[in-house]
């Protein structure tokens, strides 16, 4: 058992860092050949930040843990907005854009939606035509953003400033190839090693792999959201905050999902209805705190709070 937990703690480790130097050497690629910072920040950014939750679903799909390929990424959405919103709220009061409240969230719904009748069709499975769907909601949702930035400065220092933060200074074409290599070697080995430590984990306690996924791989794999929505919260910079956080779960869902399925059909076990099913009614109950004067604080905060809680509940009682 501890073997495993230290599998789990140091692939984690991998890859929350093996992250971190893929987007920056991916900025710094995108700079030497002229891609506008813009669209490298919806891109290249975003895609960077679901690296860990995509490298642990394509190596579990690989290794037939589908409880957890699955599971990893249902478990982040409902981590990202019931327990990191609900702490952000509860933290500092927040208005909320009308875009995201109009065009975001809903889109969101949308998906998260697609994916549980995709999981209802039948055979329980998330197929290669599956994966193919979910890409294509990608580019949709990439070129809305695209155009959405492009007319909104907020959103525009917004990227700029998530992008100087990976590296200030123009680096070398080695040390570019290095970081990418690097950043990609250390996602594909904490992959690995997180879903045969979570394996193994659940087998010993005789715990689903399902339960495993959407509880503390996905706990783990959102920390970095954890992080820089709780310090955006205490900043009081609310568009960074809130847009975050929705769009780590469009992009769990079309990036990892849609990749993952692409690549390998995902057969869970039926029990991640339940988690699919509480996801599309957590992110729906979020549309309904918000659109109320567009303003939330700690009671709507603290209520995310209590539905994060409830859901481990439940799913530690079914097991």
């Amino acid at each position: 058992m501890i073997l495993d937990i230290i599998l789990i703690i140091s692939g984690m480790v991998l890859l929350i860092k093996g992250a971190d130097y893929l987007i920056e050497g991916s900025v710094g690629f995108s700079r030497k050949i002229g891609v506008s910072e813009l669209f490298t920040g919806l891109t290249l950014v975003a895609f960077g930040t679901s690296a860990p939750e995509l490298f642990v679903s394509i190596s579990a799909a690989l290794n037939n843990s589908a409880g957890i390929a699955l599971g990893n990424v249902i478990g982040s959405n409902i981590t990202n907005i019931a327990l990191i919103l609900g702490l952000s709220l509860m933290i500092k009061k927040s208005s909320i854009p009308k875009s995201t409240l109009i065009y975001e969230i809903p889109f969101v719904i949308l998906i998260s939606l697609t994916l549980l009748f995709m999981l209802l069709d039948g055979n329980n499975t998330l197929s290669n035509y599956d994966g193919f769907i979910l890409l294509t909601y990608l580019i949709i949702f990439i070129a809305y953003m695209y155009n959405m930035a492009k007319s909104d400065k907020n959103i525009q220092e917004q990227l700029l400033e998530e992008i100087q933060e990976t590296e200030n200074k123009a680096i070398s074409w080695n040390k570019i190839i290095f970081l990418v290599l690097l950043g990609i070697t250390m996602l594909a080995i904490g992959g690995e090693i997180t879903v045969r430590g979570a394996s193994d984990f659940a087998k010993l306690l005789g715990l689903t792999e399902t339960l495993i996924g959407v509880t503390i791989i996905a706990i783990g794999t959102s920390l970095p959201e954890l992080v820089t929505s709780i310090i955006a919260a205490k900043k009081g910079t609310k568009d960074i905050l809130i847009g975050n956080l929705i769009g780590s779960n469009a992009f769990n869902i079309l990036v990892v999902l849609g990749i993952t399925a692409s690549i390998h059909p995902i057969t869970p076990d039926r029990s991640v209805i339940f988690d699919a099913v509480y996801m599309v009614g957590v992110i729906i109950l979020t549309e309904i705190f918000l659109l109320r004067k567009r303003k939330a604080g700690f009671w709507k905060g603290f209520i995310l709070l209590l539905s994060y809680l409830l859901y481990i509940a439940i799913n530690i009682m079914l097991g």
